[in-house]
């Protein structure tokens, strides 16, 4: 019996490995973009990431950033290129954020 735990252990170990670096690797991602819109809007201002998601099959994020006491604004980021534009009327943002995501 106490050879059947040995790969229980294992599998669950790796699983958790597996799904703990991917909320990581998200959370960087994450703060990676709040760190590119601070520079973009040249503020100090902390910038918090909201209703974040997927496009385009991952390769771009739709969502909203919040500043100090100001209303969320919209931001779409290519993952591939890097690409981030914050003007909901620019067409990057229109083509790949204003429909269902997929």
């Amino acid at each position: 019996m106490h050879n059947l735990w040995i790969p229980v252990v294992a599998i669950l170990l790796v699983a958790g490995l597996i799904f703990g670096g991917q909320m990581v690797s998200d959370a960087n991602r994450d703060d990676e973009i709040a760190a590119r819109i601070a520079e973009r809007l040249d503020t100090r201002d902390d910038i918090e990431l909201i209703r974040v998601r997927e496009v385009n099959k991952g390769y771009g994020l739709c969502g909203e950033y919040l500043r100090a006491s100001r209303p969320a604004e919209p931001f779409y980021y290519q993952t591939v290129s890097e690409t981030l534009t914050l003007d909901a009327e620019a067409p990057l943002y229109r083509e790949n954020c204003a429909r269902p995501a997929r």
